[in-house]
């Protein structure tokens, strides 16, 4: 059941709404061109962790909920990110690094991504500015391989895992501080933060893309 109870951002949700369709777009042919097996499943989970993420995303903030069906996709929502951030890790480190150091980066990002999930759905109320750094925590677990990624990858895809990186620990901060506010009943801080997302995920495709061969 729908209600209208709150009057949105006259722009919310519609960012996302794009990143989705354009991901099914983009994801197809990145898809068809992998050759090896296990490059092929790490990129299915990377396209499906996203269209996850964009998708649930979209249903959340476009549609107008009741309270409580607004709070579990609020959990939804939150679970998608944490799918997001180690997914996009999972071609990455399947790629660009040694088959040992990518089983350990893996393991640990996943079972911190199923941490943050579990987070998500028995306390979801938790602040912001919380949430903010468990996100960043969960994505700065790469730091450590960055020297052995940077060998393998090359300068220009490794500028673009950092940049990617930046832009999204700006978009964090903005989701903590709830700022800039700019016009909240058309576009918000969160509308920026949702833009933020959209040029992070877009930065770190064209490296995958890049390391499909």
């Amino acid at each position: 059941m729908l209600v209208t109870t709150k009057v949105k951002p006259l722009l919310r949700g519609h960012f996302h709404q794009a990143m989705f369709f354009a991901a099914l777009g983009a994801f197809t042919p990145l898809i068809l061109r992998s050759r090896e097996s296990q490059h092929l499943i790490s990129l299915l989970i990377y396209a499906a962790c996203a269209i996850i993420m964009f998708g649930i995303s979209t249903l959340y903030h476009r549609v107008t909920w009741t309270p409580k069906r607004r709070a579990l996709w609020k959990k939804f929502d939150h679970c998608g990110i944490y799918l997001m951030i180690a997914g996009t890790c999972t071609p990455v480190a399947s790629i660009g690094l040694s088959p040992e150091s990518s089983k350990i980066l893996l393991t640990t990002i996943w079972l911190v991504a199923f941490a943050g999930i579990i987070q998500s759905i028995f306390f979801t109320n938790i602040p912001k500015y919380v949430s903010s750094i468990l996100y960043l925590i969960t994505g700065y677990l790469v730091v450590p391989y960055f020297s052995e990624l940077h060998a393998s990858i090359g300068m220009e895809n490794s500028s673009l895992i950092i940049a990617g990186g930046v832009v999204y620990s700006i978009g964090a901060i903005t989701y903590a501080l709830k700022k800039p506010i700019f016009k909240p009943h058309i576009f918000g801080y969160h509308e920026f933060f949702h833009i933020l997302i959209n040029i992070g995920a877009i930065i770190h495709f064209l490296v995958i893309n890049d390391l499909v061969k």
